[in-house]
């Protein structure tokens, strides 16, 4: 069988979890079939939508560059006719049996539809929000929870959200990227504000070109042979979107633990020792996190943070403010590592903290966490609860709420062994393996639901 997996972005380029989930069972599957995957890069030395042909562990990847240079419209950012030709071009190359469509920011949904004319099977695994809106982690400008995606109730307030998107220009973003490599990121985030509210074009409504983005987005949709939904929550937010609950198969995702399972943990530690491991945005709520540890009155608990503190694009100055927040001397900043090192990271951890202020899908590093015997203390938000079971396998907290974090904390220190207790009690994690066996029964239409 030939298949073609089609993501935005790739672990070599970006380390996150749909990224590594992507490219990972691109990798299972390619040991039982052809597989060929179709992703984005951005490199302003290259002429946009430019595509070289690279080969990663033996899988043909076929790169587009798309830096947005030539954006000239809202609709570029999301339909962009110059990609949906080169992945067309590809389709007539390749001549896959099933297309799997893991994520399509920073490409464009026709290419959902090149896929259909050519009675190609699409299969589309929702691994966020961005269908819905651009904004994908679903959070206002001021970093609080947004209702209004899954319904398109978008109004006025959009324009916060989407003006760095109103006012993008070809020439604006050459001098963006320049201007990247020259200076801090605070100062960049200084200038973007400037720019913002000194350049405002008139005409533009968000809430309209929001609503015409996910009125295009539905139609596009109705292509899509079968929808895999990664948790039960994520499946409810799309069927109010407007997607068929016959179209959405629940598949939990899975995960390649082999090495994992091989590490014993090192129980020479005095201290117990908290880890965060993630993107360094704030969707991701470290700031929660830092605040919470900065209260701790105990010597006997210390915080790694693993992640890149570079600055993300629309996000400049957060790694900055993050470093200025500490006030705990056992908060230590460890820096970004290879995805390849993530078990030997986790064998020198006791808890893992994720708290995020998003509505999180079916976070990977959970799931990473409890094959390494590792229990989470997480945000009760989207589909987390699904996978941390409250007082069992770890512990929930109510999201942005750091004085209820720093009691968790609290509560482990004070009570160490309840580390164990939570071990004890951690699931089954679905390997990788058998996540190429259910998709393979997915692609063959064999299979209607999928548990792990």
């Amino acid at each position: 069988m030939k298949i073609l997996q089609v993501v935005h972005s790739l672990p070599f380029l970006s380390q996150a979890g749909t990224e590594i989930y992507a490219f990972n069972s691109a990798l299972e599957l390619s040991k039982r079939h052809q597989v060929y995957i179709f992703s984005r890069y951005s490199d302003l030395k290259h002429a946009d939508y430019f595509v070289r042909r690279e080969v990663f562990s033996g899988i043909p990847v076929y790169l587009i560059n798309n830096t947005f240079r030539d954006c000239r419209s809202f609709e570029m950012f999301y339909q962009n006719v110059n990609i949906d030709e080169k992945f067309a071009c590809l389709l007539d190359e390749i001549k896959p049996d099933v297309v799997h469509i893991q994520h399509l920011a920073f490409l464009s949904i026709g290419i959902i539809k090149k896929a259909k004319e050519r009675n190609v099977p699409v299969v589309f695994t929702l691994h966020d929000y961005w269908l819905a809106c651009p904004q994908w982690h679903l959070l206002r400008a001021d970093q609080t929870p947004c209702e209004k995606a899954a319904l398109s109730l978008f109004d006025r307030e959009c324009n916060s959200c989407l003006q760095d998107m109103s006012k993008i220009n070809p020439a604006a973003v050459r001098v963006y990227y320049w201007l990247r490599r020259l200076l801090p990121g605070y100062l960049l985030n200084y200038l973007r504000k400037i720019y913002s509210r000194f350049n405002i074009p008139g005409s533009f409504d968000a809430a309209e070109q929001l609503k015409r983005r996910a009125a295009k987005t539905r139609l596009a949709l109705e292509n899509i042979d079968l929808f895999m939904a990664p948790s039960q929550y994520i499946k409810s937010q799309f069927i109010r979107f407007g997607i068929s609950p016959g179209k959405i198969l629940l598949h939990y995702l899975g995960l390649n633990i082999t090495k994992t399972r091989q590490l014993l943990r090192d129980k020479t530690s005095g201290r117990i020792r908290f880890a965060f491991i993630g993107t360094v945005i704030p969707a991701k709520g470290l700031h929660v996190l830092i605040e919470a540890f900065n209260g701790l009155k105990s010597d006997n608990a210390a915080l790694k943070i693993y992640g890149n503190l570079k600055d993300y694009p629309g996000f400049e100055g957060y790694s900055r403010s993050l470093k200025k927040a500490v006030r705990n001397r056992n908060i230590e900043f460890m820096g970004e590592f290879s995805h390849e090192e993530i078990n030997e990271v986790l064998n020198s951890v006791d808890v893992l903290i994720l708290p995020s202020i998003w509505q999180e899908n079916s976070p990977l590093i959970i799931r990473e966490a409890f094959a390494a015997g590792v229990p989470v203390i997480a945000s009760r938000m989207g589909g987390i609860p699904e996978n941390v079971i409250d007082g069992e396998n770890g512990l929930l907290f109510q999201p942005g709420n750091a004085y209820e974090l720093r009691d968790k904390l609290q509560h482990i220190i004070n009570n160490p062994d309840t580390i164990s207790i939570f071990k004890n009690n951690l699931p089954q994690v679905k390997t990788m393996q058998e996540e190429a066996d259910g998709l393979e029964n997915v692609y063959n239409k064999r299979s209607i639901y999928i548990t792990n």
